[in-house]
Order: structure tokens, then C-alpha cells, then sequence
């Protein structure tokens, strides 16, 4: 019998963010034209990636799905950005975020820390005795 490999979630958030569409990709994806993301762009109603400042990451996808929304049941530019934008801060309130950090990484950063503090237990317990005593009750008495 052959095992399973283990899966792990796909990091959505980090792949969200890392996206580096063009122009004409975000227009085709979202059904809008490239004249419309230009002008959103240059209004700040959408901005570009921060790695990329000529390309679009899966914010600015969402945000023009939700204007084309708000322009298509007959709301004016402006409005359909504050609804978007309202909606998408509503929907990361009620949701937590996905972890940017991958449950792997994660494990092995908890393992790292522990290693550390155990690391760190032990030259305390190394140097308590070299500490005189009178020092470590006025230390108390600090409240160090």
C-alpha cells in the first residue's frame, strides 16, 4: 500500500498578494476595460503592487470586481469605491486574516524558540549561583 503524502494549505493570502498582473490582465479577469483601470489607477481607487509598480496584485482585483458591482446596479464612480472599499474592510473584520506565515514555517519557528529558551534556562540557572544573594533580593526589591 502506497502512503499519502501529507498536504498542506495552499498560502492563499501570500499567493494573493505575490499576483503581478498587468493592465490588460486585471481589465480581461475582471471583465472592465483597460481604459477603466487606468483611470481608477490614476485616482488612487485602486493602487498597484508594491513590488511591482507597473503591475496589479488580488487587492486590486477584488476592489475592481466589487466597483464594477457597485457601477453595474447604478451608483456613480465614487460611491461604488466607498461600497467596495466598505465592503472589503466589513469582510476582514468579521474573518480572520490567513496566516502570511505556512503552518511548516510556523512549527519550526515554535521548535526554534523553544530550543532557545531552554538555551536561555539554562545559563540562568548556570549564573544563579554566581549571583550573590544579597544582589538578587534587592533585584526582588526593584521589581527587575
Amino acid at each position: 500500500m502506497t502512503k499519502m503524502p501529507v498536504l498542506t494549505p495552499p498560502n492563499r493570502s501570500a499567493l494573493w498578494s505575490s499576483l503581478a498582473l498587468t493592465k490588460a490582465q486585471l481589465a480581461e479577469l475582471c471583465g472592465i476595460t483597460t481604459r477603466q483601470v487606468s483611470h481608477w489607477t490614476l485616482r488612487g481607487y485602486i493602487t498597484t503592487a508594491e513590488r511591482h509598480p507597473d503591475r496589479y496584485n488580488g487587492e486590486a482585483i477584488d476592489l475592481c470586481v466589487l466597483i464594477k458591482q457597485g457601477l453595474s446596479s447604478g451608483l456613480p464612480l465614487r460611491r461604488s469605491v466607498m461600497q467596495a472599499r466598505a465592503f472589503i474592510a466589513d469582510g476582514d473584520s468579521r474573518q480572520p486574516r490567513v496566516n502570511t506565515i505556512a503552518p511548516p514555517a510556523l512549527l519550526d519557528i515554535r521548535d526554534q524558540l523553544r530550543a532557545a529558551e531552554s538555551a536561555i534556562h539554562s545559563v540562568l540557572e548556570s549564573v544563579r549561583p554566581l549571583v550573590p544573594q544579597r544582589l538578587e533580593a534587592d533585584e526582588i526589591e526593584r521589581g527587575a
